[in-house]
């Protein structure tokens, strides 16, 4: 009985280490993020692997602390099922709550368009510089060049700049003074 609290412990506690540690991004999959065809998942979207991995956590633990406790085969077994089904349901919960509304990359692209911004990495060789802005009550930044008609413009004159379009992620900006 005990190996098998430490399995979960060590296989649970593993893979949150390693999505703490950015060495495995796929803890923080959810199935909810994928296209299933525009059908929702429903009660399969909490058998996430960081759900998984955090209910093994949970269930290994409290079955380890009963066995250290000494507590009875029944108590011990239906108190570490509970424990685990409750920290994957509020892990679920608290990410998908934390998930809130997705904004796409053209929403995005959309609250850009018209924005102040400034050059914060002047442009290279290639023309490609970096422009921040703010949109949406957030700071963003963003790979950007010159807008055809003022290529020509030193980049001292970008300090200060507009976002005219967006082309493939790159805005294309113009000085505010033009």
């Amino acid at each position: 009985m005990t190996w098998a609290f430490i399995a979960a412990l060590i296989f649970g506690g593993g893979l949150i280490a390693m999505g703490l540690l950015g060495a495995d991004s796929d803890t923080d999959a959810d199935f909810g993020d994928h296209d299933f065809g525009g059908h929702d998942l429903g009660f399969l979207a909490l058998f996430s692997l960081r759900n998984l991995a955090w209910g093994s956590f949970a269930f290994g633990a409290m079955g380890l602390l009963a066995v250290i406790t000494q507590r009875g085969r029944f108590v011990t077994w239906s108190s570490s099922i509970a424990f685990g089904l409750l920290a994957m349901l509020g892990v679920h919960f608290v990410f998908r709550s934390l998930k809130g509304v997705d904004v796409s990359a053209e929403t995005s692209d959309m609250l850009a368009l018209g924005a102040g911004a400034e050059l914060v990495l002047p442009f290279n060789a290639d023309g490609m510089g970096v422009v921040r802005f703010r949109a949406g009550g957030q700071l963003h930044e963003m790979p950007a060049r010159r807008a055809e008609e003022v290529a020509a413009l030193d980049a001292s004159y970008f300090s200060e700049c507009r976002i005219e379009w967006i082309d493939s992620g790159v805005a294309i900006v113009r000085p505010i003074a033009s």
